[in-house]
C-alpha cells in the first residue's frame, strides 16, 4: 500500500473513532431523555415524590394568627423578643453571595469542564 492510502485510512479510522465518541458524550451529557426514559420505566417513583416534595413545601399550615408587640405605641415598628437575632446579617450574607457568583462562574466553569474533560478522557481508555 502507499503512503497516500495508508494517510487516507487512517484519517477515516481517525474520522470513525470521533464519530463514536462524539455519540457516546451526547448520549451520556442528554440530561433530558434520561430523565424522560426514567420517567417512563417508574412513573409511580416520579409522581410519589413529586407529591412528597409538594407536601413537604405546601404542606399542613399550622401557624395561628402571631399577635404583634409595638415599641413606644409605633405601630410601624414591632418589638424584637429577646434572644432573636435580626435577619439582617443572612440578608447581607445573601447580597454577597449574589454579587460574587457573576465574578466566580467563570472559574468554577473552567474547572468543572476540566472535570469533565478528565472523566471522558478515562471513559475513552
Amino acid at each position: 500500500m502507499s503512503s497516500k492510502a495508508q494517510l487516507l485510512a487512517n484519517v477515516a479510522r481517525s474520522r470513525a473513532a470521533i464519530l463514536r465518541d462524539t455519540v457516546a458524550v451526547r448520549a451520556e451529557l442528554d440530561v433530558a431523555a434520561r430523565i424522560r426514559n426514567s420517567v417512563r420505566s417508574r412513573p409511580f417513583a416520579w409522581l410519589g415524590g413529586a407529591a412528597a416534595i409538594g407536601y413537604f413545601f405546601a404542606g399542613p399550615k399550622t401557624r395561628t394568627k402571631t399577635v404583634t408587640k409595638y415599641v413606644g405605641g409605633k405601630p410601624g415598628k414591632p418589638a424584637r423578643e429577646k434572644g432573636k437575632k435580626p435577619r439582617g446579617f443572612f440578608a447581607v450574607l445573601l447580597s454577597l453571595f449574589k454579587l460574587a457568583l457573576p465574578l466566580v462562574r467563570p472559574a468554577l466553569s473552567a474547572y468543572a469542564a476540566k472535570r469533565f474533560g478528565d472523566f471522558a478522557q478515562k471513559l475513552a481508555k
